[in-house]
This record gives structure tokens, sequence and C-alpha cells, in this order.
């Protein structure tokens, strides 16, 4: 069989015609595995993009990056983070910051009023293989929407998957829609959402 579509389950559409997983289907993960690490399974609808997240690591702290829009307003402050404190981490470092954006670029690709994003720096992304991340991987497909900003659409199902850009290379914002949980569609034992405000809420 066409290994690409083979769906995720959980909350997703399963593969016996079309009907939601039940509820009660879900499995709660034991408590241990936040401290164990493990990794979160991602894909796009058609299954033609295939990756994997890790638990935060060492490495995962040397990533640079300013603030983030979701933060801190790039109208009202400096989004300059000159300490590098690795903000993208949160609960003791054992999960990312995710939140949502408006920006017009978002809307505009996604279709939508708002993308939920998780930040997740590069070196915790895998490619199914378990190979590092690549933006040509299976049917990945790439376009810059701004000068030096990328996004990355499935070019078969154009599932939105990840943005990045060249003043962050090494973070990555990657859409929350194509994770896999256990847990339900918030990922919250992965993700920590910033409920302040929403990215670019002024336009």
């Amino acid at each position: 069989a066409d290994g690409r579509k083979r769906k995720l389950g959980r909350w997703r559409l399963n593969d016996r015609g079309g009907e939601l997983v039940p509820a009660d289907s879900f499995k709660t993960l034991p408590a241990q595995e936040k401290e164990a690490g493990g990794k979160l399974e991602a894909q796009c609808h058609c299954g033609g993009v295939k990756f994997y997240i890790t638990r935060p690591n060492d490495a995962s702290k040397k990533v640079r990056s300013p603030y983030p829009d979701l933060m801190v307003p790039f109208q009202l402050h400096s989004s300059a983070n000159p300490e590098n404190k690795t903000w993208w981490l949160r609960d003791n470092d054992t999960k990312y910051l995710a939140g949502t954006c408006a920006c017009t670029s978002c809307r505009l690709t996604l279709g939508s009023e708002i993308q939920t994003w998780a930040f997740i720096p590069k070196c915790n992304i895998f490619q199914e293989d378990g190979s590092p991340l690549e933006f040509k991987m299976g049917t990945l497909k790439s376009y810059e929407s701004s000068k030096n900003v990328w996004r990355e659409f499935c070019g078969v199902c154009g599932a939105t998957v990840f943005w990045h850009c060249e003043f962050r290379p090494e973070l990555i914002d990657v859409s929350v829609g194509l994770l896999d949980p256990n847990e339900g569609a918030r990922v919250e034992r992965w993700l920590d959402w910033w409920t302040g405000r929403v990215s670019f809420s002024e336009m």
C-alpha cells in the first residue's frame, strides 16, 4: 500500500471511510512521557509530507531569534533579543511556545483569518526516516511570500506546513494542525499557548 495514504489517527479522520475517531478512543499519555522525551509525529492530509518533532534539548537553547510579534508588537517596541532569551522554550524547557497569527500574508496563504503556529528549533524537526529537516522532502513545495521569507506547503493537498526566514533560520514556525497528539488538537503536552495577543492583531 502507498504509505502516503495512511492517515495518522486520533482526532483526524480515520481510514475506514471518513468517520471521526470517537473521543473515548483518545489515549492519555503517561505523565512520565513528558520527562522521558519521545517524538510527536506530523503529516499533511494526503501524507505526502511527514515529519516528527523531538522534545527540547541542549541544542534547542543555542538557537538565536528576536522576539516574535506574538509577544512584542513590532509596531510598538523593539523585538531585539540581545541576551538571546529562549522564549520559544516553555515549562522548564520541556515544551515549545505556540500561538496564533492574523498577518495579511498568513491569512492570504491559508485562506482563513487565523493561523496556528508552534515555534520549533530546526534541530528538533526530523524527516520521517530520522534525517534532518530538508525543505525538499516528499511533496513539500516552497513559496517566497515576501523577501527572504518562505512558506512551505504540500504540493498535492495544499496543506500549510512551515514558515521560516533569513533573520531566524534555525527557528521554524510549524503549522499546529499537522501535529498528531494523543490528547487533542491543542497538543498541550508539547505546546504552551500564548494567550496575551494574536500576532499582527492590528491588521
